[in-house]
């Protein structure tokens, strides 16, 4: 006989979060979007163009606030009927890409929309829509966003359930026809009877389909083998204090099935087959912590600061990084003779810098257990070379040191490591505060098999990146026009706004909304203006394509365009 116990969950106030974070499981972490950051007003930079750009990129999980429009737009409403709009605006790696959202009734000053989850061409979003509101769903709407589709779908609340962005996960399906939102929170850990002996930990698993219009479902879900705790188990000293499953990120592997991970970036991974009918949590541990990590595990950092985990792009791999850092130190070095005392005055001090190492694993998809993970390559600073022939890269770097000259890339303590899904590059964030300059955030790529270096980006010091380091590598940059504010522009004010259908208003299947095209009034149309602009149409549609120059989502944009630049000119 089972009995269970402990299964309330905790809630700390915003200043203990930090501290005590490892009491907590990833399920019950509370939101706190009122943080110091979210008073400013973020611009969003301009970027350079990329056309013809098709591979991963780096994207800023904090949104923007801005009324932009490109071929990516797309409208929608909140839950309070409030028009939306979301720009996807694509920048090449190591800059990053970023989104601008605009919603003139919802005041975003101290709190912004956020990136919860994307794959494949889908980001699922979270919008606040009331700060007065209590700390859970009720306070912001989630939609799905589809750049090349100009889609955005208002999800059903999950009310009563609330979970955690790093806990969420989103599933594309069939190319996009439909999408699952899975989630996971509560744990719970089972005894034996009679005993103190923790036999497995519980969990629920909310999913929402957009194939079914039940809305949102839970489902008790266990982890049964506990596998870490045997391969790699905890300090005597943490071992109490520590819950079994702390989720930093979520990584959506799909499959017939439906395959999620979620990764506790210090302990291991649980993959569970979402979409199945008995879903049970698989158990794989990461491998055992680099020397130079012992004394940080579970103490003294976040794991994001040493550690990351990804999915490839064809999703047959999981990568896993690992990084080992130290500051540098001074040594006293005593004298070796009495005359070189008496020169020196005083002992000699002896500087030695700081530097980092990196050691990469890897595992094959179907994922068969912990001794799946393989030795990658591993790199130091000092192996690393640079591309000196780079001016732009060079004057980067020579800005660390305040002068001409490029430093040396060991000197550099760079952290947050990320992985791109595409190759054998990492990125790392390094800030610095030069002499008679403001900070100054770098995200440095390293090419981490060939230990060279691929690329360094100044990041917005806006945001400061340092303190949350919230972007990610994905996939969903896949457009043949431009991405800036100077592209094809889809135009649509706020007079225009979405009309949702009765679906819409329900708590079934979200659908795409309909945009309500205004009823206006003009004077008799220029009917010279008008055949020339017909012209111009015919002679668009009619020039030769080359192969993949133009996409179903570029003649979409096309036609936008050219409608926006009827309604734009002076026809009377």
């Amino acid at each position: 006989m089972l009995s269970c116990r402990g299964g309330e969950s905790l809630t700390l106030a915003p200043q203990f979060c930090h501290r005590l974070s490892r009491f907590l499981p990833s399920s019950s972490e509370p939101f706190f979007p009122f943080s110091p950051m979210a008073a400013a007003n973020w611009n969003p930079p301009t970027l350079p163009e990329c056309d013809g750009y098709d591979a991963a990129v780096l994207l800023d999980t904090r949104c923007y606030i801005a009324d932009l429009h490109n071929c990516t737009t797309a409208w929608g409403t909140t839950s309070r009927g409030s028009p939306i709009q979301v720009t996807f605006c694509a920048a090449r790696p190591p800059l990053l890409s970023h989104f601008c959202v605009r919603c003139p009734d919802l005041d975003f000053l101290r709190s912004k929309p956020i990136v919860v989850a994307t794959d494949a061409d889908l980001v699922l979003l979270r919008v606040p829509i009331d700060l007065k509101a209590p700390l859970d769903a009720r306070s912001w709407d989630y939609f799905v966003y589809k750049p090349q589709a100009h889609q955005l779908d208002l999800l059903p609340n999950p009310h009563p359930m609330s979970f955690h962005d790093s806990a969420t996960a989103l599933l594309s399906r069939e190319d996009g026809a439909w999408y699952a939102v899975a989630a996971i929170s509560s744990w719970c850990p089972v005894y034996e009877s009679n005993g103190d002996s923790i036999i497995r930990w519980d969990f629920r698993l909310h999913l929402y389909r957009s194939s079914d219009s039940k809305g949102w479902t839970t489902t008790p879900v266990s982890v049964e083998e506990l596998v870490r705790d045997k391969l790699v188990p905890l300090p005597c000293d943490v071992e109490a204090e520590m819950m079994y499953h702390k989720t930093a990120k979520t990584l959506p592997i799909g499959g017939e099935r439906g395959t999620v991970a979620w990764v506790d970036l210090w302990r291991g991974i649980l993959l569970c087959d979402v979409l199945g009918e008995r879903p049970v949590f698989q158990d794989i541990p990461l491998p055992v912590p680099a020397r130079g990590n012992w004394g940080r595990l579970l103490e003294q950092c976040e794991p994001n600061y040493v550690r990351d985990v990804a999915i490839t792009r064809h999703k047959d791999t999981i990568k896993y990084i690992e990084m080992e850092t130290w500051p540098p130190r001074k040594l006293m070095k005593t004298p070796d003779s009495y005359s070189e005392w008496v020169r020196s005055k005083s002992s000699i001090t002896q500087v030695i810098p700081g530097g980092w190492k990196a050691t990469t694993w890897s595992m094959p998809i179907p994922v068969g257990s912990f001794t799946d993970w393989q030795l990658d390559c591993r790199v130091e600073a000092n192996d690393v070379s640079m591309d000196t022939s780079n001016p732009h890269q060079c004057n980067l770097l020579s800005r660390l040191s305040g002068s001409n000259t490029v430093p040396i890339l060991p000197k550099l303590l760079m952290a947050y490591p990320t992985i791109s899904i595409d190759d054998d590059i990492v990125y790392f964030i390094y800030t610095t505060k030069p002499r008679h300059m403001g900070k100054l955030e770098l995200v440095i790529a390293v090419d981490v098999r060939n230990k060279a270096l691929r690329g360094v980006a100044e990041l917005d010091a806006q945001k400061k990146f340092i303190s949350v380091p919230a972007f990610c590598t994905c996939k969903i940059c896949k457009y043949p026009r431009k991405n800036t504010g100077t592209a094809v522009e889809l135009k649509r004010t706020e007079k225009e706004a979405v009309k949702r259908t009765d679906k819409d208003l329900g708590t079934g299947k979200p659908t795409r909304v309909h945009v309500k095209e205004p009823t206006r009034t003009r004077p008799p149309v220029n009917k010279r203006v008008l055949k020339t602009l017909e012209l111009l149409q015919a002679r668009s549609w009619s020039c030769p394509r080359r192969l993949g120059e133009q996409t179903p989502d570029a003649e979409i944009a096309i036609k936008y365009s050219l409608r926006s630049k009827i309604d734009d000119l002076t026809l009377y």
